[in-house]
């Protein structure tokens, strides 16, 4: 079975993996930046967004048992 799967605006995973790890840097994507633009259409319709990464949110990690 193949996949059809295209990239979004050109974006290769591999190659931005390869340049976060060679820059030791996180990835920031351009295509969605962590502000206000991607989260509200056109004026804010409540508080502070405050953007964070997997991992780091949250103080005390809880797993949660499906079914």
């Amino acid at each position: 079975m193949s996949s059809s799967v295209a990239p979004f605006k050109k974006q290769q995973y591999s190659d931005l993996k390869r340049d976060c790890v060679k820059n030791k840097k996180l990835f920031e994507d351009p295509e969605f930046p962590a502000n206000d633009s991607s989260v509200f259409y056109k004026e804010k319709r409540f508080g502070i967004v405050k953007w964070k990464r997997p991992g780091v949110s949250a103080s005390e990690k809880r797993w949660h048992k499906a079914g």
